[in-house]
């Protein structure tokens, strides 16, 4: 199921309404990479976290950068995607997970095991670009990828 309600609003209300935005990679035996963004933070922070470093780590971002940012992840049709995606025929393999908060308006979450969305790597890349301190390349290689 689509979250249908959500990608009917304006990307400017969307961006406005935004509280939270969770992004998390990882599989069994590399641990995990995550990034958080509390909107409501002043200044606005985002964490980073990495299971197996066991580091948490807090960065400061502009509201101007996390508006470019969900600018692009909005644009790219991000709440477009399913809830689940499922490759029963992998074992263990990468995990990822992508929740938004939003205020008076639903939450988006979208989860994933060894499957992706149509339109993974451009929203990883994006990811990737915005939060370099996520070791990305450990779990998707956007280079070889390319096409």
């Amino acid at each position: 199921m689509e979250n249908n309600l959500l990608s009917t609003i304006s990307i400017d209300e969307l961006k406005e309404k935004i509280n939270r935005f969770y992004f998390s990679i990882g599989g069994f035996f590399g641990g995990y990479d995550s990034i958080e963004i509390n909107k409501n933070d002043t200044p606005i922070k985002y964490i980073h976290s990495h299971s197996i470093k066991g580091n948490n780590d807090e960065y400061v971002i502009s509201k101007e950068q996390l508006n470019d940012f969900l600018e692009k992840i909005f644009n790219n049709k991000v709440l477009k995607w399913k809830n689940k995606y499922h490759d029963n025929n992998i074992l263990d393999g990468t995990q990822w997970k992508l929740e938004m908060d939003f205020k008076d308006l639903p939450k988006f979450d979208s989860y994933g095991s060894n499957e992706y969305p149509s339109n993974w790597k451009i929203i990883f890349t994006i990811i990737n670009d915005y939060f370099p301190q996520m070791e990305l390349n450990l779990y998707y290689d956007i280079e070889k990828d390319k096409s």
